[in-house]
């Protein structure tokens, strides 16, 4: 076990690996057209085409962004708060049927 403010990690990232993501760059044409060869293979499963299209899709267009919409009508984020900590006591309910969620 490490003391605090030791590293468990004391030697830092192996040497070596330096200049993988040069190497990996180097071949970023044949990975796009082998993405491109995947979407567009009538033979290939539905999940690698999704895997390929999304992938195609992140590197052109970068990833959405993560969102969270909430809305409770007439309610504070102090109040939402206070219910979900309220829910989280009681596991057993669902949010559905929840009176901490629902007052």
């Amino acid at each position: 076990m490490f003391q605090p403010g030791q590293s468990g990690n004391p030697g830092g990232r192996p040497k070596g690996y330096g200049n993988l993501r040069e190497i990996a760059r180097q071949h970023t044409d044949a990975a796009i057209k082998t993405l491109v060869d995947v979407v567009n293979d009538p033979g290939a499963p539905p999940s690698a085409k999704v895997a390929a299209a999304n992938a195609l899709l992140d590197r052109g267009w970068g990833r959405p962004e993560a969102s969270l919409a909430v809305r409770q009508e007439g309610t504070s984020w102090v109040e939402l708060m206070e219910r979900l900590a309220k829910q989280r006591d009681k596991p057993d309910e669902t949010p559905a049927e929840s009176p901490a969620l629902n007052s």
